[in-house]
């Protein structure tokens, strides 16, 4: 599920580094992967005027979780800056620090809102990566979500329904139309005392 999975992964993050004046080769690249798929320039820029393409398939699939991420990025936006801003990342410590968070976040459960902070977390850290000028760090970040996915995640996916059934939970702004629903802001609450946990592993990762 690699070649699906990564497509996914590159996607979503060429889309967050956008939202954040962000250019990145890579995203460039994809573009001319679907032109070269048979999609012509101007059904790409017509379809994606920001220049970052994604796959047919995969489109509802990243429409969902921008939204997701967006809405958990609203919902827990000071802790999660304060999370990227005290990992401190560098070349050298990236992988340690994204391999100890990640780990953190499904220490004890997997579930779609935990799915979407990992999005988020692996989002944020490839904009502080862009914005320190780690650009070397983007395709080992996207590399690291990738292979996360595909080991740890992918088979609780498929017994989930897929990725079909997170867009049926969160596609169509069902993120944010959730604060409407008791029963679904208690599953971002879930996810809320979660990042609590990731935010103090941060810290004491910062104090070794």
């Amino acid at each position: 599920m690699e070649g699906s999975s990564k497509k996914i992964v590159q996607n979503f993050v060429c889309q967050k580094l956008s939202q954040r004046g962000f250019q990145w080769n890579c995203c460039s690249d994809l573009r001319s992967e679907l032109i070269s798929n048979g999609t012509s320039p101007g059904e790409v820029a017509e379809a994606h005027p920001a220049g970052h393409s994604q796959s047919v398939v995969g489109e509802g699939v990243l429409q969902a979780l921008l939204e997701a991420t967006v809405e958990f990025e609203l919902r827990y936006q000071r802790a999660f800056k304060d999370l990227t801003a005290q990992l401190h990342i560098t070349p050298e410590t990236a992988y340690q620090s994204f391999e100890q968070v990640v780990g953190e976040l499904f220490r004890d459960n997997i579930n779609w809102g935990r799915i979407v902070a990992f999005f988020s977390f692996g989002g944020s850290l490839c904009v502080e990566c862009a914005d320190k000028e780690m650009d070397e760090l983007l395709p080992r970040v996207v590399q690291w979500m990738t292979t996360y996915l595909d080991n740890q995640l992918d088979t609780w996916i498929r017994a989930n329904g897929g990725w079909d059934d997170f867009v049926r939970l969160y596609g169509n702004d069902a993120a944010a139309n959730s604060r409407k629903s008791q029963e679904r802001f208690g599953r971002w609450l879930i996810t809320g005392f979660m990042l609590t946990g990731v935010i103090l592993l941060a810290s004491y990762l910062i104090r070794r």
